[in-house]
């Protein structure tokens, strides 16, 4: 018996007559068009969160190393910097060797200046990562950013 449209399965679309017509390579199943979704265990997140300000200079080189050496690797990254001398929130988001960054609203009165990262990936390093985080922060020794990256 084939399952019905409104099964929760596995998800599907109705596409053209073809489509619909072929079997899985996977379940044998034919009729609609479906996917098999595959868990890898090596994907997970790794989120920072640091208070005081960060170098832009550090921060971009850092990203831009750790970008062409784990781009792969790297899924997605976003997040909140407190930028040095910047009045605004700096937000950016990254897709593979890709990323953007611009500023986003004043910091509220009161409100800790503290940048937040989120990277999402295959086989993450967590001490690397946060050793490259921390290494951008406004007074950390010079190079560090890059050595741990």
């Amino acid at each position: 018996e084939e399952p019905e449209c409104d099964d929760r399965s596995h998800s599907h679309s109705h596409g053209d007559a073809a489509a619909a017509e072929a079997e899985c390579d996977v379940c044998g199943d034919h009729g609609h068009s479906h996917s098999h979704h595959v868990h890898d265990d090596a994907v997970t997140s790794v989120s920072l969160v640091m208070d005081g300000e960060v170098d832009l200079d550090k921060v971009n080189d850092w990203l831009g190393m750790l970008l062409n050496d784990r781009w792969q690797d790297l899924f997605r990254m976003k997040g909140v910097l407190a930028i040095e001398g910047c009045d605004d929130r700096y937000v950016f988001q990254g897709v593979h060797a890709l990323f953007e960054g611009m500023p986003d609203r004043p910091w509220n009165d009161g409100e800790a200046r503290t940048s937040r990262l989120v990277f999402i990936g295959k086989e993450l390093d967590r001490a690397e990562l946060e050793a490259g985080f921390q290494a951008c922060k406004v007074g950390a020794a010079a190079g560090a950013a890059g050595a741990s990256a």
